[in-house]
């Protein structure tokens, strides 16, 4: 015969063993529910983690490291910006304006002579 130690044990543990599948069983109802009352939302999930440095593995930069790289990169952009201040400077060849060229003005002799030669075919 089994000692009452022993059977207490066992129903206990069967107990137990249905609860846990019970409690399993209520857990996927649960979830059922849940999913179905929600809308499913449309596109790629959103980022769960960024990355960051220490993740990939980079050290961050000290201040002096910072400095060095801000004081090359305006190094840079001055060089750029003397490179192109002269193509700036530089207008593009406008010729200049000249007083147009004086009117000829005609002897009076000879504007005189053709009314004259028109009022001796008249007379």
């Amino acid at each position: 015969m089994r000692s009452s130690a022993t059977l207490d044990h066992m129903d206990l543990s069967n107990i137990l063993n249905e609860i846990d599948k019970q409690i399993a069983q209520l857990q996927q109802a649960k979830a059922l529910l849940t999913d179905s009352s929600t809308p499913r939302k449309v596109g790629r999930p959103a980022k769960a983690v960024t990355l960051t440095a220490v993740v990939l593995g980079r050290k961050p930069l000290s201040a002096e490291a910072k400095a060095r790289i801000a004081a090359a990169q305006k190094k840079r952009w001055a060089k750029a910006k003397r490179a192109a201040a002269p193509a700036k400077k530089a207008a593009p060849f406008v010729a200049k304006k000249t007083a147009p060229a004086p009117a000829k003005k005609t002897p009076a002799k000879k504007a005189a002579a053709p009314a004259k030669a028109r009022a001796a075919k008249t007379a």
